[in-house]
Order: C-alpha cells, then sequence, then structure tokens
C-alpha cells in the first residue's frame, strides 16, 4: 500500500548554512527563502523533497547498528541513500567541501557505485549510482 517515500526531515544545527551547502555541494535547489526559525525545503533532481529543521540540541541522523557487521562490532549507519547519476562529479564536490567521506566511491557490481559521507551537522548519507 505505501508507494514511496515522499520527504524525509533532517536536523541541522544552522538552516541558512546547511541549506547553501545543500546546494552547492549536492546540487539540490531550494524552494524558497529560508525563513529564519523555519527551515528550509530542498528540492532534489527528481522532485522528492529534503526538509532542513532547525534542532536546538543537534543529534545527528545515524544510529549504531550490527546488521552490517561480520564480527558483531557496530557499524555508524546511515537512514538515508540517494541516488544520482553521476556519482565522481558528487564525489569530487564532497571532497572540495572537505567534511567526512569514505576514501573513495565502491563498486558494488550488480548494486551500483555507492558512497556515504557526512554533511557539515554530521548527518551520515549514502550516495548510489546505478550499474551501467
Amino acid at each position: 500500500m505505501i508507494k514511496r517515500i515522499e520527504c524525509a526531515y533532517v536536523p541541522v544545527s544552522d538552516v541558512e548554512r546547511s541549506a547553501r551547502w545543500y546546494v552547492e555541494v549536492l546540487g539540490m535547489g531550494l524552494r524558497s527563502e529560508v525563513e529564519p526559525g523555519k527551515g528550509a525545503i530542498m528540492i532534489m533532481g527528481d522532485g522528492g523533497w529534503l526538509f532542513l529543521l532547525p534542532s536546538p540540541d543537534m543529534t545527528p541522523l545515524t544510529f549504531p547498528t550490527t546488521g552490517w557487521t561480520v564480527d558483531g562490532d557496530h557499524f555508524e549507519m546511515f537512514p538515508i541513500c540517494f541516488e544520482t547519476d553521476d556519482i565522481q562529479k558528487l564525489y569530487k564536490s564532497l571532497l572540495q567541501a572537505g567534511l567526512w567521506l569514505e576514501a573513495e566511491v565502491r563498486d558494488e557490481g550488480s548494486c551500483g557505485h555507492q558512497l556515504t559521507f557526512k554533511d557539515p551537522d554530521g548527518n551520515k548519507f549514502q550516495v548510489w549510482q546505478q550499474p551501467e
């Protein structure tokens, strides 16, 4: 009965700074001017919305899991995975931004190319590109 995720909500410490970063580094659009204290609506390439909401206590979007490890160690999981048509271009943009990201794009064969990164507030995301 559920068709897709229409939008997602991301906590940020500074909405204006984060909105600029999501535009400049990730290439998202800004739906309208940022209203102080209200948040920002980011538009992805396919039209999906990502809401950046002010979070006074700023707890980044991540959680520990053992589901992605073979030895039972904790893995810091990302709650959102984006899709891109040009993961190498995105990788270069993230590299220039100077924040945490994986050392290189991973080729996961039939699962495509993948990369994990964090935004300025430490929210952790993955991005993937369909296999060629």
